[in-house]
C-alpha cells in the first residue's frame, strides 16, 4: 500500500487539531513549489471530510489519475480548518470532494476549481462519475510565452492593446496608494483573498511611497489616460534586488546588474480579467531586455493565485524555500520564478 507523501497534525484556533496527509502520485516526492509533494498540473483534489475505506479507494483511483490528494479529517474538520490545512500545505487551487465540498468553495470561491460531494459509499461508478467531474473542470490555458529567445535574442510577446505600462512619477501616488488600497479591501472579504497580503502586514509601512520615492514603481493606466494621477489599473517595482536576504536558491547566481527583479505587483480588483498583471509583466520583460539582464525573476507563496499566471507564461518553477512573512496567514515556503533572457526557454510550466 502506497504511504503518504507527508502527513501533519493542523492547529486551527478555536478548535481540536486536524489531522491531514498529502499523498503524491508515482514519482513525485517532492514537486517544486511545495515541500510536501502537492502538483499543479494536472490540480490536486482535496478531500474534506471523508474517513475510512472510501477516502482510501477515491485516494488511490485519483493518484492514479496523475494528481496529488490531500486528505483532511478529524472530529469536525469545518470548512475553515480543511482551508487552514490548504494553506498550511501550500495548496493554491485544487479540486474538493468530500461533505465540506460546497462549503469550503462558498467560503473561498477562488480557491476552488470544482466542488463535489460523494455518495456514502466510493463504488466504481462514483469513482469513476467523479474523475469525469474533475476532468471536465480542470483550468484551461490562457495565456502565450511571455519571452521568446532565439539566435536574435529574447523578444516580448504583445500585451493587451487598451493597457499602456510606465514609470511611476510622484502625481501618481494617491491613485497608486488607492490601488493597493483596493486590494487590501478585497483580502479582507472572505472568498475574495487572491494573494494573502493584509493591510498593516504586507506591503510593509511606506514600502510602495518609498519604491515610488526611489524611482522603481511602474503602474498600468487605462490607454488615452496615461496623465500624471490618473486612476492606476495596477503596478509593480522592479529592480536588481531580489529581496530575500540569507536564501540559497537553485538557479544561477547573478550580479544584481544581471538580473531585474519584480516586487510588489498587483492588479486593482475591479480590473481583474483584463489582462493587466500580463501587460506588467511584458513591460518588465522589455525593461530587462533593455537593461541587458540574463535573467527576470520574482517570488510569491504557492498560495497566490499568480502561480498559475506565472507558469503558463513561462516562468520556470525552482525549488521553493523557507522565508516566512510574519503577520501574514500563509505557508512560511516561497516560491521562486525565473525566465532566461539568454537561453532558450523551457516549456512554459516547467520545474527545474
Amino acid at each position: 500500500m502506497r504511504a503518504p507523501t507527508c502527513e501533519e497534525t493542523i492547529d486551527v484556533p478555536g478548535a481540536a487539531p486536524l489531522a491531514a496527509a498529502v499523498w503524491a502520485p508515482e514519482g513525485v516526492a517532492d514537486e517544486p513549489g511545495t515541500p510536501f509533494g502537492v502538483t499543479y498540473e494536472p490540480a490536486p483534489v482535496v478531500l474534506a471530510g471523508v474517513s475510512g475505506h472510501d477516502a482510501d479507494e477515491l485516494v488511490f483511483a485519483l493518484l492514479d489519475s496523475g494528481r496529488s490528494v490531500v486528505t483532511v479529517g478529524g472530529e469536525a474538520p469545518g470548512a475553515a480548518g480543511a482551508l487552514e490545512a490548504m494553506s498550511r500545505l501550500g495548496v493554491t487551487q485544487a479540486h474538493l470532494a468530500g461533505p465540506l465540498a460546497g462549503a469550503i468553495a462558498q467560503k473561498a470561491p477562488a480557491r476552488a476549481l470544482s466542488a463535489a460531494p460523494l455518495p456514502v459509499r466510493a463504488t466504481a461508478n462514483a469513482t469513476a462519475e467523479l474523475l469525469a467531474h474533475i476532468r471536465a473542470h480542470e483550468p484551461r490555458r490562457r495565456h502565450n510565452p511571455l519571452v521568446s529567445v532565439d539566435a536574435a535574442g529574447a523578444h516580448v510577446a504583445p500585451g493587451p492593446e487598451d493597457i499602456v505600462v510606465r514609470r511611476a512619477v510622484a502625481a501618481d501616488e494617491p491613485a497608486i496608494q488607492a490601488m493597493y488600497g483596493h486590494l487590501l479591501d478585497a483580502c479582507d472579504v472572505p472568498g475574495r483573498e487572491t494573494c494573502g497580503w493584509r493591510r498593516g502586514f504586507w506591503p510593509l509601512p511606506d514600502d510602495v511611497s518609498r519604491r515610488l520615492r526611489e524611482g522603481t514603481t511602474w503602474v498600468a493606466l487605462e490607454r488615452g489616460d496615461e496623465r500624471p494621477g490618473a486612476p492606476v489599473l495596477g503596478a509593480m517595482s522592479l529592480d536588481g534586488d531580489f529581496g530575500l536576504p540569507g536564501v540559497e536558491a537553485d538557479w544561477e547566481p547573478l550580479a544584481p546588474g544581471e538580473m531585474l527583479t519584480c516586487h510588489l505587483l498587483a492588479t486593482d480588483p475591479a480590473a481583474r480579467g483584463r489582462g493587466v498583471a500580463t501587460a506588467l509583466l511584458a513591460a518588465y520583460a522589455r525593461e530587462g531586455i533593455t537593461r541587458g539582464c540574463r535573467a527576470l525573476r520574482i517570488n510569491t507563496s504557492p498560495q497566490s493565485l499568480s502561480n498559475r499566471l506565472y507558469r503558463e507564461l513561462g516562468f520556470t518553477l525552482h525549488r521553493p524555500v523557507w522565508f516566512p512573512y510574519e503577520g501574514l496567514d500563509l505557508t512560511g515556503w516561497t516560491n521562486l520564478y525565473e525566465i532566461r533572457l539568454d537561453e532558450a526557454s523551457p516549456a512554459p510550466g516547467h520545474a527545474r
